[in-house]
């Protein structure tokens, strides 16, 4: 992504295009990615996880995190360079005067801001703890036990004896 930033920045009208073009593609797997998990509740007190109601909460907000955790981080890193390159990028197109690129560019911050929320919970929970959400807090709370029984519930030799 950086490097295709850079060559947006030295040939804005060919090269800009198509790191839009690649950032949609990008953002649209993921989209699908976390759509395909689904939204339903997930279930407390049964096995192997044995929730409470605020873990499960926690878990079905926060899905794709929880489901791929590996994926997620690496998603992360990547929505965190575009949204590095998005900004600086978009300031450097509206200079050279490629303004439709640079506003798609910039709208774009939206989308990576929303995908981040999701993908890394745990900086969106501080954040707003922080501001004194109790919400927040709760979940901050619960997000270690959860992964706790996540991975106790995930061993091999518990699932043979189960």
């Amino acid at each position: 992504m950086l490097l295709l930033a850079g060559w947006a920045a030295l040939a804005p009208r060919p090269m800009a295009w198509f790191y839009i073009a690649l950032v949609a593609v990008f953002e649209y797997w993921l989209y699908r990615r976390i759509r395909e998990l689904g939204d339903e509740p997930v279930p407390t007190a049964a096995a192997p996880y044995n929730f409470s109601a605020d873990e499960a909460r926690l878990v079905r907000r926060f899905r794709f995190y929880f489901a791929y955790p590996v994926l997620a981080r690496d998603c992360s890193s990547v929505l965190s360079a575009l949204g590095l390159t998005g900004l600086i990028l978009g300031l450097w197109l509206t200079y050279k005067q490629a303004f439709v690129p640079a506003a798609l560019i910039g709208l774009n911050l939206f989308a990576v801001t929303r995908f981040t929320k999701v993908l890394a919970p745990l900086l969106t929970l501080r954040m707003a703890a922080s501001r004194g959400d109790r919400d927040a807090l709760l979940m901050l709370e619960v997000h270690d036990p959860a992964w706790a029984k996540i991975r106790a519930g995930n061993e091999p030799e518990r699932k043979m004896g189960a």
